[in-house]
Formats: structure tokens, sequence, C-alpha cells
């Protein structure tokens, strides 16, 4: 270990440093963008994976045209989309994708990606105390300032991709010169099975053929903020359907997801961005009138260019995943029959927002009221010390975002003590540096390597207590970092008393930081303020995001102490300063300030209390009975898990988490108890009425009641009755497109 850890290398000379891209200020594009959106009451946020919006499936559809014209492809090539929040976020994603894909169909590579990084920029954040790739906070990135340095850490090493940074470095001639040496190295790496990766964030939209694009054949393309005119938080990976293939099947189609992407917001940003490439009469327009017009339409454009899991689960079900309205606690979907359901929201987006969709007050005193000169970072940053005890406040646009800085700087500002503890069913997101506070095996299995000096213990073990004093007592530990609540796990009560007690004995004595993830928790999702309130008397650092949003706009905040700041400053002063700027955003900094004054404008602190009592009597409520497909439930203020369960020896053939069942609850709420529950969690709007609530429990009672085969049953008369009340001509839906090339 480096007494003092240098920080990432600088460019080497003759490299040119390019600017640090910030999101700028929102102007009159993006105001309008989210002011019809609230007027027209679109949901901006529905769910996470499974929304399909027909904004995103034009936006996959203009990618994909895009990146074909960048390469100069024929007609008729297609690629798929993955929807991020910004550049970094998208970049995780690729390395993922290479080797998850490798992981299939290459071997010797240890998950090795070879990164051409001129600024250092990736490097800092993958290895921000400089220990080299294999002890990095994100291992396996060999990350090169220069095309010699690249070629020589090519030498002898076998890897699973090659990620090109900062294209325009490399200019246009094919023949000699760095883009010639870049083009043979990807020679290189696709002849032992690797894939090829281009970062072009800071692309134009207006761009014409690209030389880089056409020498290098990538096989994704990175593309991020310059295409919202950096005034919406975006990122996307985009590249050919053979690269997605291990994202492509009903078990891997979501293993990569994350909350805000895809959202309208920035989906009607880059359409309004690209869209201008084109003229009115090209084939583009055509593409995206089908899809506005008609849902099946907007199906097939978003299975072919974004996931093809996504799509064939909505026309499973029927049209009851299309949500089209979107008001305060209170959702409308459209069936594939054309009839129109009002339900309750029972997953407000999971979790997003405090005063449920399109309040009225992020029109009137946010969107029409935005003042871009304003400081509203520094003024967000002065709220959430007062609110939190924690002073400084590192911008985020996602939770995965929130939690990667955090994590971040505590590994900072502990360099010697490198453990991090986790609590099991911890859920932290998916980037390569979140997903380390993601306790579950199957999530992270396919992504390595992945920082080794980790320990995960199951809190609800006996042994539990006993088995985090004896890791504290090592001295190894550096960070523990903790979700109180979980919502995204099979755990079904909160992290035990005991063992939090044990962790604040213990931070004094052996020094290590106290980190806790409020992303889904905060703002009495919980009943509390804070989910560790308490619960957790002392802290050194926190993620927010969701409550923050106001359900309006993806942003997020990681706080530290002025202890945490200091010592991670001393360790990486110019990491700390990317994290404290680029994702600093004026809009969403003042919808996160809206967000937290209408918290005690809407009396949330009594509200909550009310209806969390609703919620505990609806829970002890459940029939215990054998039959029932509810088995375990907890409910901690409006956060409440449902586990479902196939009874008796029918549970031999039928899986309670499988397809057919996870389908039918899904219909048997959405039309039945009129609520909208689409997982095994339930998040109930804080502002919803005592009878929504009430609406909800009832429906959980009448579930509890219910066995699978009358389930299943429900089920496939729904689907029944849907086919045979379909509109007569509508055209056979494809869940994948007649084009070969497309086919996944």
């Amino acid at each position: 270990m480096h007494p003092n850890p240098p920080a990432a290398p600088a460019p080497a000379p003759g490299s040119a440093a390019r600017p640090h891209p910030h999101l700028r200020p929102a102007g009159p594009g993006t105001l309008g963008i989210l002011a019809d959106l609230i007027t027209q009451e679109r949901p901006v946020f529905a769910m996470p994976s499974w929304f399909v919006s027909t904004e995103s499936a034009q936006a996959g559809h203009l990618l994909s045209e895009f990146v074909r014209e960048l390469g100069g492809q024929p007609a008729g090539t297609h690629h798929r989309t993955f929807f991020a929040n910004s550049r970094y976020e998208a970049l995780h994603g690729a390395v993922k994708l290479l080797r998850h894909r490798a992981a299939a169909t290459a071997s010797g590579h240890r998950g090795r990606v070879l990164v051409l990084d001129p600024d250092g920029t990736l490097a800092r954040r993958a290895d921000p105390l400089g220990e080299g790739p294999d002890r990095a906070l994100a291992p396996g990135i060999l990350a090169r300032t220069t095309v010699d340095g690249l070629r020589s850490a090519l030498r002898g090493t076998r890897v699973c991709g090659l990620v090109v940074r900062a294209p325009e470095l490399l200019g246009g001639d094919t023949g000699t010169g760095p883009l010639a040496a870049v083009a043979e190295l990807a020679r290189t790496v696709r002849a032992t099975g690797g894939r090829v990766v281009v970062d072009l964030s800071d692309i134009a939209p207006d761009r014409p053929a690209d030389p880089v694009v056409t020498a290098l054949r990538p096989d994704l393309v990175v593309l991020g903020e310059s295409l919202t005119g950096h005034e919406v938080p975006f990122g996307a990976l985009t590249g050919t359907h053979d690269t997605f293939a291990p994202w492509s099947t009903p078990r891997t189609g979501f293993l990569h997801s994350n909350t805000y992407g895809g959202n309208t917001v920035a989906m009607r940003a880059v359409i309004a961005r690209l869209l201008p490439r084109w003229d009115a009469d090209a084939p583009v327009h055509r593409a995206l009138a089908e899809a506005a017009a008609d849902r099946h339409a907007t199906l097939d454009l978003y299975a072919r260019h974004v996931n093809p899991m996504a799509a064939r689960m909505q026309r499973k079900l029927h049209g009851a995943l299309n949500v089209v309205r979107a008001k305060g606690s209170r959702l409308t979907v459209r069936l594939d029959s054309g009839r129109e359901l009002d339900l309750v929201d029972g997953l407000c987006g999971a979790g997003l927002g405090v005063a449920g969709h399109n309040p009225a007050d992020a029109l009137s005193d946010v969107v029409r009221a935005h003042d871009p000169a304003r400081d509203h970072v520094r003024e967000l940053e002065e709220v959430l010390a007062r609110e939190t005890g924690l002073p400084h406040a590192f911008p985020a646009v996602s939770g995965a975002s929130a939690v990667e800085s955090a994590i971040t700087l505590a590994r900072l500002a502990r360099p010697r003590q490198r453990r991090i503890v986790v609590f099991k069913h911890n859920y932290g997101g998916k980037t390569l540096v979140s997903l380390l506070a993601t306790a579950a095996d199957r999530t992270r299995a396919p992504f390595g390597p992945l920082y080794d000096d980790i320990r995960y213990i199951d809190p609800f073990t006996p042994h539990a207590v006993e088995e985090f004093r004896k890791e504290a007592a090592t001295g190894d530990v550096g960070l523990v970092w903790i979700e109180l609540v979980h919502g995204s796990s099979d755990a079904y009560a909160p992290v035990p008393g005991p063992l939090l007690d044990a962790v604040t004995e213990g931070r004094t004595e052996h020094g290590y930081l106290v980190g806790v993830d409020e992303v889904l928790t905060s703002y009495y999702r919980c009943g509390t303020r804070f989910a560790h309130h308490g619960r957790l008397p002392d802290i050194d650092l926190m993620s927010l995001s969701k409550a923050l949003s106001h359900g309006c706009f993806p942003t997020g905040a990681a706080l530290v102490s002025d202890e945490v700041r200091e010592a991670a400053l001393r360790a990486n002063p110019q990491l700390v300063a990317e994290l404290r700027t680029h994702h600093a955003h004026g809009l969403g900094a003042h919808f996160a300030l809206q967000a937290i004054r209408q918290v005690d404008a809407l009396g949330l602190p009594e509200r909550v209390g009310a209806r969390s009592a609703l919620v505990r009597a609806g829970i002890e409520a459940l029939d215990d009975g054998p039959h029932g497909v509810i088995g375990r439930r907890f409910a901690e203020g409006l956060l409440g898990r449902l586990e479902p369960r196939v009874p008796g020896p029918l549970g031999r053939f039928l899986d309670p988490e499988g397809e057919p069942m996870t389908h039918a609850l899904i219909l048997w709420w959405i039309t039945r108890a009129r609520a909208f529950v689409v997982y095994d969690v339930f998040l109930l709007p804080l502002t919803a009425t005592e009878r929504e609530v009430f609406q909800v429990m009832r429906g959980a009672r009448r579930l509890s009641r219910t066995g699978p085969l009358r389930l299943l049953g429900h089920a496939a008369l729904f689907r029944l009755r849907q086919r045979l009340s379909g509109r007569a001509g509508r055209r056979p839906s494809r869940t994948t497109p007649a084009n070969p090339r497309s086919t996944v």
C-alpha cells in the first residue's frame, strides 16, 4: 500500500486534454418539454426497466439510425440501445456487457478491458488511489493515455474488449497515424474474441459519417449529454444485436437496469436534438409517426432498438403496463382492447418523489419560475447540510451515481483500510462501483472482476453481530455501508437493531466510516424523515436520490462529513473536484429544493404516520392460511413486501417467481385490485388518501386468500377477453423484426 497513494496519471505530453463537459443550465427547450409533460399528465417515470413509452421507442430508433449513418452502414442495419443517465453510467454498462458476452465466448481475458483514456478521467474513477488494475475500486480496467501505451499494454495480454475514449484526438487519416494504429489494435482484440467500444459522448447531433467509427467499426458506441444539449442527464450504449445477445433472454433481459433510464424528459430531449438530421420525408419520420399512432408499432420499434424482453412482457400483459396518464397518486393504463383503467399507484415509479406524479407546484414553482442564473446547487447543499448534518454535497444524476460517489470518497478517505462491509439484501445500483453495494450474487456474477476486499454479512443470522465484530476487529474495515430497509431483495425486515448498535460501538474504536443508503428510504418513505433516524446516531456518508427527483427529473447527491471530504482531498484532489462538478445541475437542484420544501408543506410527517398505521393494520390482517399466494410479508412506513409463493404439491412444478406467476400477480393487482403493484414490493404514495391506502391493503387481503390456480385462471381469462375484444384488422405484432440483420 502506498503511504500517499498517487492520483491517476495526467495526460502524456503531446496528448490533448479535453475540457471536462458539465451539464449546462436548462434552456427554453428543456423547460418546454417539462411544461408539456406536467400539463399533459404524461408519465415521466412509471416503473424501472418495464416502462415502454412511445418516446423511448422513438429515441431508440433514432439512435440506431444515427449510429448507422456515422459508420456509413447500409440502410436496414439495426442497433439496440440501453439508456443510462450519464456517459459514465453508459461506459460502465459497456464494460459490463463486454465482460458478460466474453464470459461465454472467450477465455483467458479475466475480464480485463483495455481503455484509451487520454485525459485520465475514467482511470481516476476506476482506480482513485492509483493502486493498479488488480486492486482498483473497479478492477480489470487497463487505462492508458497514449496509443503507444495502449499498444504496450496489449502486448502479451488478452482482453475482452477495447474502449476508445476521446476519438476526436485520433485524427481522420485511416492510412497512417494514431487512427490507423488504433484500428490495428482493434483488429488484434477482435481476433481473440474481444469487442470494440468507442466513446462518442461529445459528438454533435448533426455529425455526418465519422472516420473513426468507419475505421474502428465499433460493436458499441457510448453516447452522452451532447444529445440533450448538455441540459438533461443522459447516457446510452448503442450497438449490434449480436453484442447485446447476453441481455436478450427472459432471465437476463433486465440484469442491467437503472431507475431513471429512458425517462420521458431525456427521451424527448434526444428526439428534439436528433430529428433535424433528417428531411421531413425521410423514413425515420414515418417510423416515429407509426409509433405515435399505434401501440403495437411502438412495441415493434422498442423490441428492435431497445429491449425485446420488455416489449415481450408488455405484449403478454396486453396493455396492463401501458401507462398513459400519471397524476398525483394515480395512474391510468390502456389495455390492448382500448379500455382504460384508473389505478392507485402502488409503485410511485419505484419510490420517486414526495408528491406523486406531475405535481402542480413542479410547474408553477420550478419550471415556470426557474432562474438559470441562480445557484440552486449551492442552495441545495446548504439545505441538505441542515437536514442531515453532513455539510458537503456531491451532485448525482441517479441513485447509483450517488452511491458510487459515496463509496469512492470513502475509499479516498480511508486509503489504508481497504475492506468494505455490506449487509446482504442491500441494493446500491448497477454501475461497476455501486454494484459492490448490491449484495445479490446473481446480479454481480457476470461482470467481474469486481473489487475483492468486500465482505457481505447476512444481518438476519443468529451470529451476525459476532461476525461483524470479528471483521471490524481486524482493523482493515474502512467503510460499513448500510441500506436500513430493503426494497429490492428477499429481506422481510429492516436491519436488526443489535447489529446497528454494534456498528455504532465499533465506529470510534476501529476508525471505519459509516455510510447509509437513503436513496429509497428518505423523507418518510419508511415512516421517519430518514430511515437511519432512531437507529444510527452517527454517520459519515449518505446517498440520496429518489425523493429529490420530485417525480420529474433525474437528480441525487452523495453527502459527506468535513472529515471525509478533507481526507479525500488529500488523497486525490482532482477526482474530488470532478465529483463535485460533473453532475452539478441547476434545474435538478431546483427540483430537489422544491421536493424538500413540499415535505412539510404537505404535512407528510403527520400524513405518513396515519397512513402507516393503516398499512400495518392491513399487513396484520392478511390471511395466514395454507392455500394463499402470499407468504412472508412486512411493512415499514409506506414501503412493504409481499412474498409470492406456491403452496402445496403444486410448488414442485410452478416457480413463484417465474414468468407465469409473475404475470398472473401483475394482472390480478391491476385488473382486480385496481392498484399498480407490479413487483413483490409496494411503495405507496406519500400523499395517498386513506381510501387509496385502504384499497391497496384490501387488495392484498383478497390476494392472501387466493390460490395459485385461481390466480392463473384469472390471468388466462383476462388474456382471452383481450384477444376477443381486439380491434378488427389490427396487423400482427412481432416480437422480433423480420429483417435478418436485426434478429437477435
